[in-house]
């Protein structure tokens, strides 16, 4: 074999590798992607059921503050409030009270909507979840209401033949999410 005709075989076959090479890359980088984006939707999940859990939290101890000074009958007064504003903290995600307009909230903030009275959160990875109920798929509303034993069953808070139990949040649409448990449904 001439030695021009095997240099030229060893360039064509530099080029074959490098061409390889750069398409075994670019498939993992895609499948890297794809795997940082589904963990990204994941801590956002994981996130949002914390600040559920904290704020669900913080209702049971204001509840049980308001038993221990004797003041039951006061709890229902914080019907559709704010929850942000009774934490210790706020979320570094949490966008304050919004009367109005607030399509311009940032995705993944938490804000109050003094119209709707509901604490609401704006969904990153909209493709992760089913929001079931609303107009505006990309938004999680929570409302502050009463959790009561309904004996008579006429759906509202009756004081004299009730037992009231506290606060909680209620979700005002259903929803599922994708991303870590497909399974559980709020």
């Amino acid at each position: 074999m001439p030695e021009d005709s095997l240099f030229h075989w060893v360039k064509r076959e530099k080029r074959l590798l490098f061409w390889l090479s750069v398409c075994i890359i670019a498939v993992l980088l895609v499948y890297l992607t794809r795997a940082l984006e589904r963990e990204m939707a994941r801590a956002e999940e994981a996130m949002f059921r914390t600040v559920v859990a904290e704020m669900n939290s913080m209702l049971i101890v204001k509840t049980a503050e308001y038993i221990a000074k004797n003041r039951k009958h006061e709890v229902k007064n914080f019907v559709n409030h704010n929850p942000m504003e009774w934490m210790e903290r706020t979320p570094m995600n949490y966008s304050g009270s919004i009367e109005g307009d607030y399509t311009y909230v940032a995705p993944g903030h938490w804000f109050f909507s003094s119209d709707e009275k509901a604490i609401v959160y704006r969904v990153i990875h909209t493709d992760l979840i089913n929001i079931a109920g609303t107009d505006k798929p990309e938004y999680i509303g929570y409302r502050v209401v009463l959790d009561y034993f309904d004996d008579n069953q006429n759906g509202r808070y009756d004081e004299t033949g009730e037992r009231l139990v506290g606060l909680k949040l209620q979700p005002l649409q259903h929803y599922q999410w994708f991303a870590i448990d497909s399974k559980i449904t709020q």
